[in-house]
């Protein structure tokens, strides 16, 4: 039985070669490994499935299963559904599998690159008319890999899949065996975090140990210029001091502010049959009135910062430019229209 799996490799480029190197094949159909070593998980066959081949030449298919890469970048890159075939002397990459998968090869100047969504992944180089990878000749790493996908299981995709959060906040992750394990590149720098996330330096931090919704921290936010599809133009946070849990509410217009307090302080009063004490706020127009009145008709305390003391609200301020960061990254990183950063707090993970 001969399936319409092909390898556009050829008998003479078989020969002298070593069982560590990859070579990428834009002809052949699926990735192919004559090493049963580098497999990580191997399901072998005896079905008489053949590999054809470019000479018209067939070889038996034992097997197939996952490979992981551990490429020259430091990145780790897991191929999927790879065919074991022993009779073939060199492990084929597909060119046209890595195209499927959204990464682009570029061939130029006898040097190969790979890359996906615009992140760096590997490179190789011409040799003997074709392109051999740079790949770290390890089998012992496939043996502990717990990737689960085919994809890049590095910091750098977690790091992008969460918002460009802090490193630490992945490792908790990772321990917490929330996402798969991989190591964390202490030396990389996120140049969409250097573009995004840009400020002065921080000011001394107070601590205070206060009760649920003692105190709650406000601030409206207007984020981008470009108001989103449902017309909003702003965010208002509400943050309790003593969790740190965060309400998060989009807004057409500032003057809505009352309306979302409102509706904040229904639930959570509600929620845990506790009353709020005090607010906290800036001193913008959407706090003044009637935001100030019905906090004093409701006997809450409404403390506002002095003018032009941000920091005084620190809290509120701080989560204000972990939201934007986080939001702005994402747009940055994914080429999606700035309209949708309010379909992108909805994606967002608060820790």
């Amino acid at each position: 039985m001969i399936t319409d799996v092909t390898a556009m490799i050829s008998e003479v480029n078989l020969l002298d070669v070593n069982s560590n190197d990859w070579w990428i094949d834009t002809g052949a159909t699926r990735h192919v490994c004559h090493d049963k070593s580098c497999f990580i998980n191997l399901k072998e066959l005896d079905d008489g499935k053949k590999l054809f081949m470019g000479n018209a030449a067939t070889a038996d298919i034992k097997g197939v299963g996952d490979v992981i890469l551990k490429m020259t970048s430091g990145k780790d890159l897991k191929l999927r559904d790879v065919l074991y075939v022993p009779e073939l002397r060199k492990n084929l990459a597909s060119g046209w599998v890595f195209n499927k998968f959204g990464f682009k090869l570029v061939f130029e100047s006898d040097k190969f690159v790979l890359s996906k969504s615009g992140m760096f992944v590997g490179k190789g180089y011409a040799l003997n008319g074709m392109f051999k990878m740079n790949v770290i000749a390890s089998n012992n790493m496939n043996k502990a890999s717990t990737s689960s996908a085919y994809m890049l299981e590095c910091s750098n995709v977690w790091h992008g899949r969460l918002g460009h959060v802090n490193y630490n906040s992945i490792r908790r992750l990772i321990k917490l065996d929330y996402i798969p394990k991989f190591d964390i590149d202490s030396n990389h720098k996120c140049p969409t975090c250097v573009e995004a996330k840009l400020t002065r330096s921080s000011f001394q931090t107070i601590k205070r140990n206060t009760k649920h919704l003692y105190l709650i921290h406000t601030n409206v936010c207007h984020l981008k210029t470009i108001p989103t599809s449902g017309g909003n133009r702003y965010f208002i946070t509400f943050i309790d001091d003593s969790t740190k849990y965060c309400y998060i509410y989009l807004l057409k217009s500032k003057d809505e502010a009352k309306d979302k307090f409102i509706l904040y302080k229904n639930e959570v009063e509600n929620q845990l049959n506790k009353k709020i004490k005090v607010v906290r706020s800036d001193r913008g127009g959407e706090y003044v009135s009637p935001y100030a009145e019905f906090c004093a008709q409701n006997g809450i305390r409404h403390e506002f910062t002095a003018p032009y003391s941000p920091q005084q609200n620190g809290i509120a301020e701080r989560k204000n430019r972990t939201l934007k960061e986080m939001v702005t990254a994402m747009l940055i990183s994914s080429g999606l229209h700035q309209n949708l950063w309010g379909k992108s707090f909805c994606r967002l993970i608060i820790f």
